[in-house]
């Protein structure tokens, strides 16, 4: 009864929501209904403040309008850029011709859906546009020509012909080349210009082992067709020393794309190694004069360039093959005898004896010590004196007439067996291992203190008798290394000139005391090759070449 009493005596608040009664509402004098106020029921305010708390993306994937590109590639809408990245991959892939199994329309439009979702949700700003706005807040920004160009590219595997549009064809979306305008036809079929398919590219340029000038260009291009005469005519003059090409980037886009070409006409020198990188013509004006210079610059040069007799003479020495010189006043090593030096390169020994006077008024050192006409090619034998020329030629200088002479050469001098040397002593060749502490031969010097024609040649026919024996002929200066004579104990002789049988390994040596005619020396070399003792003991002096 107390508790019931209290109940009684407290006064309830008024409801929030009253239900309407038959009679009509009571209205009560300062109620909300009468200040004109409908207070809501309780689970639409719960409905309100639960919008109130939703994300702003769900907000607006309820009124984004056109494609749903979250759900394309099958990620959340908080999907972070890694995910993104992961889900394209992976829906790239099913779409791509390779993989995937629908029909060619359908993958290609599927493909271009997936693209177009990556390029939007993997750019920040277009993706905050897109969760905004839709696929309509895009479309004053619409895709780029050249991001058309990259899913095109991706998709087929080639380069497109011209701009490419993504258009819609019955429901699907489709890639559209808009080709360029203009011929497309190659424009050095009819000239010394080789031009390059897509195949005959990777089979000579890619796969190269010998120098080509390339012209990247577009038959519809004004400037490519403007050097159309010049390169032409670079061909003709070149055409017997070099590989002169060109690639059509109209027909042959993908090779030109893969080449880095952008713009037109391009001009590449790629080196007989096909790992380098190639040149870009740098020279200004693309015209014959300019080409010329660029590409003789360029060719490698296995030739050796002669100043003097000293390097003549060491050059002989080295030798391997026939010894081939070509006099000439150019100041650089003409174009044709650099295309035959890398021709014959190893199997023939080619210089140039550059800046002679076609007058033979201020004639260069070395063109006084023969008798040449300029331009002309002489063949030297190396156990020859300065001065001797073995053979002239005598024909028309054309590298395919010189081609052949050489080869002939190469022939006969193969056929003749092993070559007579009798080189020049020299700190080089020492420590080279010629007549070096490890050389195991037996070594014959002549140390010889000035020219004498009649000891030439009598080296000259031990040299022919003996080329096929294991032992070495050589010859030291002792006006310029008097230490050799300290080593073999021959400082105090009165004796010009000696010749010296030694074994290096063993450190020792044997002298001849006889004349220096053919017979004399012949019968020293023969008792020694015949186990004649060699008494000497070679001193531990540095011998100083």
């Amino acid at each position: 009864a107390p508790l019931r009493a209290s109940r009684r005596g407290r006064r309830r608040p008024p409801p929030l929501w009253r239900p309407p009664h038959a009679s009509g509402p009571r209205r009560r004098r300062g109620s909300s209904q009468a200040m004109g106020l409908t207070m809501r029921p309780p689970l639409l305010l719960w409905a309100l403040l639960a919008r109130a708390t939703l994300p702003c993306s769900a907000i607006a994937k309820g009124r984004r309008k056109g494609a749903d590109y979250y759900a394309i590639l099958d990620v959340p809408e908080e999907a972070d850029t890694a995910a993104i990245k992961k889900a394209y991959r992976q829906k790239s892939l099913e779409f791509h011709p390779d993989k995937c199994e629908l029909d060619t329309d359908v993958c290609q439009a599927k493909f271009i859906e997936v693209s177009t979702a990556y390029e939007v949700l993997s750019d920040p700003e277009k993706r905050k546009v897109y969760n905004r706005d839709g696929e309509e807040g895009l479309k004053e920004g619409a895709q780029s020509n050249e991001q058309n160009k990259a899913m095109f590219r991706q998709f087929f595997g080639r380069e497109p012909d011209g701009n490419v549009r993504i258009v819609n064809q019955g429901g699907r979306m489709m890639f559209m080349e808009e080709g360029e305008p203009g011929p497309k036809a190659n424009i050095y079929d009819d000239t010394n210009v080789t031009e390059l398919t897509g195949d005959l590219y990777k089979s000579y340029i890619n796969e190269r082992d010998e120098p080509w000038v390339v012209m990247f260009y577009k038959p519809n291009d004004d400037d490519s067709v403007e050097v159309k005469p010049e390169y032409s005519k670079f061909a003709t003059q070149f055409r017997d020393f070099l590989k002169v090409a060109s690639v059509n980037c109209r027909e042959q886009r993908d090779t030109c794309r893969s080449a880095s070409i952008n713009e037109f006409p391009a001009l590449r020198w790629f080196p007989e190694d096909k790992k380098a990188p190639p040149e870009i013509f740098d020279l200004g004006t693309i015209n014959q004069k300019n080409l010329g210079k660029w590409a003789s610059a360029l060719m490698p040069d296995y030739s050796k360039v002669l100043d003097d007799k000293r390097q003549l003479r060491q050059w002989l020495d080295d030798a391997k093959g026939p010894s081939v010189v070509l006099f000439t006043d150019k100041s650089s090593t003409p174009p044709m005898w650099k295309a035959l030096s890398r021709e014959f390169n190893n199997r023939a020994n080619l210089a140039v004896v550059l800046r002679c006077d076609k007058s033979g008024v201020f004639k260069t050192p070395l063109q006084r010590e023969y008798d040449v006409r300029v331009p002309g090619v002489v063949r030297l034998d190396p156990i020859d004196p300065i001065g001797t020329i073995a053979e002239k030629f005598d024909f028309q200088l054309k590298k395919d007439v010189l081609g052949l002479w050489l080869m002939k050469t190469i022939a006969q001098r193969k056929q003749a067996g092993p070559q007579a040397t009798f080189k020049e002593w020299t700190r080089q060749r020492y420590e080279a291992g010629d007549c070096g502490p490890n050389d195991g031969q037996i070594c014959f010097l002549w140390l010889k203190a000035g020219a004498d024609p009649k000891v030439e040649e009598a080296t000259k026919q031990l040299a022919h008798k003996y080329r096929t024996d294991p032992i070495k002929l050589m010859w030291a200066s002792v006006e310029l290394s008097p230490s050799v004579l300290e080593v073999f104990h021959l400082e105090n002789s009165d004796a010009e000139d000696h010749f010296v049988a030694f074994r290096p390994k063993r450190s020792r040596f044997k002298v001849h005391d006889g004349g220096l005619t053919f017979a004399e020396l012949d019968a020293f070399v023969d008792g020694v090759l015949s186990g004649g003792p060699m008494t000497g003991k070679m001193t531990a002096a540095k011998l100083e070449l």
